[in-house]
């Protein structure tokens, strides 16, 4: 059915008109809107998810995950974490996130709602509340050591994560203050350790994917690509277990399509979070921003050979299509924003209106869903519809599109790797 819908997507583009580059954003629009058939078909939503608007939060993400392993139909409220609305904290007592609004929970009574809150409640009430969904939060001895192993990992990794030691000092405080954080980091490889021994294979507890793969996978995923960073240590070195628990991840539909973060994502923010939490001026704190910002820059340069043209999954160049013709405005704003909050590191284009005529272009090639690569690579460069003096600056906004995109933030990783692709080959293009 997605492909057909793709193909009709297509189809619908190609036939508005004969010149390519005269598609309006209304076209576009109107392309991807789902007839009245689909609207027919689609399950309704049996639940409203409040989640953090940027993706980061490691109890959301688990949450994400069970979801979307039981194959649920939901609906989604994002919820600022810097000014959470006051409907929001009436409504859930702590205040946190995530919360989720199980619609219907009484059989007899089709109306009745119910709203539960804290990661790990959610996921046994989604097993309850669904008894014929895969059943991830088990009843057995090996389930409840595994998820209090990983409790425990999370405490001590944390504890180092955030821990500070007086390299720039002298005296016995400072002293103490250091080997505590040896101490700390000792405590966190040790419990790395005892989790390669403990994982089963190739998910946490055998075959099958459980709750508890869902409590790991937030923390494992940004210590992997951040620690290096900003601590020095590579939680996969001498670890071939994990690394392969890793790969199993990767793999789980569930997990990868949507909920999970990239590599590149992981890279940027560590920089963008040492700038907010960490001590301004301090040493440690300024080589994990260096650090960040050149693994960033050294990503971004795989960017426009990181899809091939018969690796273009439609249903994710799609999805990548419909995000920027919804966010378009949002979008060119944001390339081209003189005094932006975050990464002001990245240089921003100079004009809207180049950046939108831009955009239209990624995403009339987006919308040949499984041939985007090859459209972006052989589409004529007066059929993209920015004009000679406007390319250098269109190419600039790509880029910064490219660099400011963020899984799970923006869209899913494998959506996110073929904009990025699309957006780098069209900025070289431009600059030709």
């Amino acid at each position: 059915a997605a492909t057909a819908t793709a193909s009709a997507t297509a189809d619908a583009i190609d036939s508005t008109t004969s010149s390519t580059n005269t598609n309006t954003w209304e076209d576009l629009q109107n392309a991807i809107a789902p007839d009245e058939s689909e609207n027919e078909n689609k399950n309704e939503p049996v639940l409203t998810f409040y989640r953090d608007t940027n993706g980061w939060c490691p109890f959301c993400e688990r949450v994400w995950v069970c979801i979307r392993a039981k194959n649920l139909p939901y609906q989604e409220r994002l919820i600022s974490l810097q000014n959470k609305p006051d409907w929001y904290k009436e409504m859930v007592p702590t205040t946190q996130v995530p919360a989720l609004l199980f619609h219907n929970s009484n059989s007899d009574d089709k109306n009745s709602r119910k709203l539960v809150w804290d990661s790990l409640d959610i996921m046994k009430a989604l097993d309850d509340m669904f008894p014929d969904t895969p059943q991830l939060v088990l009843d057995t001895h090996e389930y409840k050591e595994a998820s209090e192993m990983n409790a425990l990992l999370n405490k001590v990794g944390f504890a180092f994560v955030y821990a500070t030691g007086g390299l720039e000092s002298s005296g016995d405080g400072e002293q103490e203050q250091e080997l505590s954080l040896s101490e700390k980091k000792q405590e966190f490889l040790h419990e790395l350790d005892r989790l390669e021994q403990a994982i089963v294979g190739p998910f946490r507890l055998g075959q099958e994917f459980t709750g508890v793969d869902a409590e790991m996978i937030p923390s494992l995923e940004r210590w992997r690509y951040q620690l290096p960073l900003s601590k020095g240590v590579d939680i996969l070195e001498n670890r071939p277990v994990l690394a392969k628990w890793f790969e199993a991840m990767e793999s789980y539909a569930p997990f990868a399509e949507r909920a999970g973060g990239d590599e590149y994502s992981w890279v940027a923010t560590s920089a963008m979070f040492a700038r907010f939490f960490g001590k301004e001026g301090d040493p440690a704190t300024i080589a994990t921003i260096e650090k960040s910002e050149s693994a960033a820059m050294a990503l971004m340069d795989g960017f426009k050979d990181a899809v091939k043209e018969n690796e273009c999954h439609g249903k994710f160049a799609l999805e990548a299509a419909a995000k920027v013709i919804s966010n378009h405005e949002a979008i060119a704003k944001d390339c081209t924003n003189p005094d932006p909050k975050s990464q002001q590191n990245i240089s921003r284009a100079g004009s809207v209106e180049s950046a939108e005529k831009m955009l239209l272009a990624v995403a009339r090639m987006l919308l040949k869903e499984d041939n985007a690569i090859q459209e972006a690579k052989s589409c004529l460069l007066e059929d993209m519809g920015v004009g000679d003096d406007e390319r250098l600056d269109a190419a600039k906004a790509a880029k910064t599109v490219a660099t400011r995109l963020c899984t799970p933030r923006d869209m899913s990783a494998p959506a996110a790797k073929i904009l990025r692709a699309v957006l780098m080959i069209v900025a070289e293009r431009l600059e030709e």
